[in-house]
């Protein structure tokens, strides 16, 4: 599919709306062009798009919006995401894709306009039907390189709330040893344990900032259902029959070809309360560059929370990770409602 030429700003010409199924090749040709400029982007494959396309936290007929032009192709697309069923606060997730061409322009400032329209009408039942989840916030992210989009936010209200870092470790660099304590056991991913595994998730995240528990339809569509989840390369440390960390990993062969190099992704890293301080996550990123190093990919690639409270930055760069990329979270309040 062909992309509009710069000189093709007419947007008068442009068709806004929500968008369909069939709109996911034209969006995902668009991420691709958007994301072009960007490095170490994580994008859906357009399988996993299609797979994830029907949100329950993200209704398509209402909750996308998208610009087409008479040829098809896509100038922009966005979506809120928010949790019908908050257990703390009410968040919509702000998403925001832009062909290049049009960036920073008028294409762009009716999406924001749309998108946090839309995100203050999600809410406003939301916060009604579940008291104590106000104030709601509104969230976009943003790569720390576009400064333009960022001026754009902070015009509107929104604030830095929280930064992102991005990180890659070499796997031609030598790999420590990070045994496991005496008793516990390495297993891979497999059914048998998927569900414990999942309130295992739950439960070591409770801590982090913004959690939202993840329910088993979404653990199947988001998490294990995607085509880059690998059993083979996911380690989950065992007691006995209790899932004690785990490392959920993950590649994709699209965005190997797209950035240039193999990257095994350690998707989410966490430890349960009773067994932390015994080197579970140390050992977890050892045990998953080696085994990425073993199936051929050439670095271990993860995010992290610059201000995680368990001290995994640090952990990080202590096993050689180095910082590739920095996103930032821009909030503002939502409402009044």
């Amino acid at each position: 599919m062909t992309i509009q030429s710069p000189e093709r700003v007419d947007i008068d010409s442009l068709t806004w709306r929500a968008a369909t199924a069939a709109d996911l090749p034209a969006v995902h040709v668009l991420f691709l062009a958007a994301a072009a400029g960007e490095p170490n982007c994580v994008l859906p494959s357009l399988a996993d798009l299609q797979r994830e396309f029907d949100d329950q936290w993200s209704p398509p007929a209402t909750n996308t919006w998208l610009a087409q032009w008479p040829d098809g192709s896509l100038a922009a697309y966005g979506r809120v995401i928010a949790n019908p069923a908050p257990e703390e606060q009410g968040r919509a997730f702000l998403d925001i894709d832009v062909h290049p061409d049009y960036a920073g322009g008028p294409v762009e400032e009716i999406l924001v306009d749309w998108l946090e329209g839309r995100g203050n009408d999600v809410l406003r039942p939301i916060v009604a039907a579940h008291p104590g989840t106000e104030p709601a916030i509104l969230r976009f992210g943003c790569w720390d390189q576009r400064k333009d989009r960022i001026r754009g936010y902070e015009r509107r209200g929104f604030r830095p709330m929280r930064h992102f870092y991005r990180m890659r470790r070499d796997l031609s660099e030598p790999i420590p040893d990070r045994p496991l304590p005496e008793g516990l056991e390495w297993r891979n991913y497999s059914a048998e344990i998927d569900e414990r595994l999942r309130l295992a998730d739950n439960e070591a995240f409770l801590d982090h900032w913004s959690h939202e528990p993840i329910s088993e339809n979404d653990w199947q569509q988001f998490i294990v259902g995607r085509e880059s989840f690998r059993a083979d390369l996911t380690w989950v440390v065992m007691d006995g029959e209790e899932v004690a960390a785990f490392s959920l990993n993950r590649f994709d062969p699209e965005e190997a070809e797209r950035e240039g190099y193999r990257p095994g992704w350690i998707g989410s890293l966490g430890t349960r309360r009773p067994w932390r301080k015994r080197g579970l996550a140390s050992a977890l990123l050892v045990k998953s560059m080696r085994t990425f190093k073993e199936a051929g990919l050439d670095s271990a690639v993860l995010g992290v929370d610059a201000q995680n409270p368990t001290g995994a930055l640090g952990l990080y760069e202590g096993l050689g990770f180095v910082v590739v990329k920095r996103t930032i979270a821009y909030e503002k309040q939502a409402g009044p409602f």
